[in-house]
């Protein structure tokens, strides 16, 4: 493989297939997981993190993950010996393709379909920013997939004997290469037997939103300050006040979601536009839903009389200043006397006090910043 001189702008992924899933009793790369095969979920994660070129390496039933794989646009590449050979071999066969037409390779198993886009994404802008050989993604201090590699990295892999693998060819490397940590349970989640596959399976079934505890670790990752985590915090429980309420008076919310973006709402707290930062962040990461309530907290684009987890996520961030509980008049008073001269900035500020207002009154049907009610529900938790 020769060395990439200039940058070609090009991101490569090799996802190794060629195994007999000896320990599986059944064949992993078509194992269904929702919807798709196991090797589908991991092609189609790729394709929404912008790879631009995919190769599938292929070894036991070949032909069965090719047509599986029919119209999904990848290339395939057969290791005629996968019988007597390593997952090693496999990563050599699938990166020879690239030649020196890629800055940067993720290699895979087929059986780790779950990495988030975040993950992806910030690996590859790491690599494009800095001269390095290879990233290696971590969750909860412990490595797992994909491995990205330069296209250096690649040739000094191509040149390994093949001693303890990879991992032996990327040992050899002392200098210039990167540990990521990351919020992504994806990382570590592979399936070489029945019992990891049912935790794969689990994950996909519940990882819709994220638990109070990734939340925590998505504090951590993202070094959010104290007074950012007391805000969300409050506005969590005040959010669940709400809840209760609705819960009481017959309306059943999801209390997963309203947890998730009360607690997620303004990690991108001092960044331009910090809702729609923190909306794309999490999207990113996989919870879409969460996503869109987060996007529209300092604002709701559709209003109407139905009180969803939009609505209720939005009073509980308007009904909080700090991690205090106030009124809806003194949540907006300070900002309507700043900006009481610039016109254009108060109207938006109206409105989103009337809104507030509006969520207040169609809630709790009394007077807007009457929150006796709020107060007592939290006393009765």
């Amino acid at each position: 493989m020769n060395l990439v001189t200039e940058k070609i702008n090009k991101t490569g992924a090799v996802i190794v297939a060629a195994g007999m899933s000896s320990r599986m009793k059944d064949f992993k790369p078509l194992m269904k997981i929702g919807k798709y095969s196991m090797i589908e979920n991991a092609v189609i994660n790729y394709k929404k993190s912008g790879i631009d070129e995919i190769i599938i390496v292929t070894g036991f039933r070949e032909n069965d993950i090719k047509e599986k794989l029919t119209g999904y646009d990848v290339k395939f590449v057969h290791n005629k010996d996968y019988s007597k050979t390593q997952m090693f071999d496999s990563v050599c066969i699938g990166l020879k393709e690239f030649a020196d037409n890629a800055d940067m390779i993720f290699i895979t198993p087929a059986d780790c379909p779950f990495v988030q886009t975040y993950t992806l994404k910030k690996m590859m802008e790491e690599m494009d920013n800095n001269e390095l050989y290879y990233i290696r993604p971590y969750y909860l201090g412990k490595s797992g997939h994909p491995l990205l590699v330069s296209n250096k990295c690649a040739g000094i892999i191509l040149e390994h004997d093949g001693a303890m693998g990879l991992k032996g060819a990327v040992n050899k490397i002392s200098e210039n290469y990167k540990n990521m940590s990351f919020v992504d349970p994806g990382i570590l989640l592979d399936a070489d037997n029945p019992s990891e596959f049912q935790k794969l399976l689990s994950y996909k079934e519940n990882s819709k939103y994220p638990s109070m505890d990734i939340c925590r670790q998505i504090y951590d990752n993202f070094n959010i300050s104290k007074e950012i985590k007391l805000h969300s915090e409050k506005v969590t429980e005040v959010a669940l006040s709400i809840y209760n309420m609705m819960y009481k008076c017959g309306i059943i919310l999801n209390k997963d979601l309203i947890v998730a973006a009360s607690m997620l709402h303004d990690i991108a707290k001092g960044e331009k536009k910090h809702n729609i930062v923190a909306a794309q962040w999490i999207r990113e990461m996989g919870y879409k839903e969460v996503s869109d309530i987060i996007e529209e907290h300092m604002h709701l684009r559709d209003y109407n009389d139905e009180i969803t987890e939009k609505e209720v996520v939005y009073l509980a961030d308007k009904l909080v200043a700090g991690d205090r509980l106030v009124t809806i008049e003194q949540k907006f008073a300070a900002k309507e006397q700043l900006y009481a001269y610039d016109l254009n900035v108060l109207k938006i500020i109206k409105e989103r006090k009337e809104q507030a207002m509006k969520c207040y009154s169609m809630i709790y049907k009394q007077e807007e910043n009457n929150i006796c009610a709020i107060e007592t529900s939290m006393e009765e938790k």
